[in-house]
């Protein structure tokens, strides 16, 4: 079942669990398990597969979220360096 993000602090910053280290990693990891299962089912259970579709869709959103703040934090260290210049 599709749960919000649950939200951790980081050096006095408030951060969903989306943008906990290796997170990414771990959407991914689960978004490949979940396609295996889809491959894997002889019979299709639908209402599983509901849930599962519901799932890969939180981790997709939460994987952009994420890939967007990396993109972010890339971007802030690259405009540091060419300030530093």
């Amino acid at each position: 079942m599709a749960t919000k993000p649950k939200k951790e602090k980081e050096q006095g910053k408030e951060r969903t669990a989306a943008a906990a280290p290796g997170a990414f990693t771990r959407h991914l990891e689960e978004i490949a398990a979940i396609l295996e299962w889809f491959d894997s089912q002889e019979e299709l259970d639908i209402e599983k597969a509901l849930e599962k579709v519901k799932q890969a869709s939180t981790l997709i959103k939460e994987s952009r979220t994420r890939l967007g703040e990396l993109e972010n934090e890339f971007e802030e260290i690259k405009a540091g360096i060419e300030g530093d210049q």
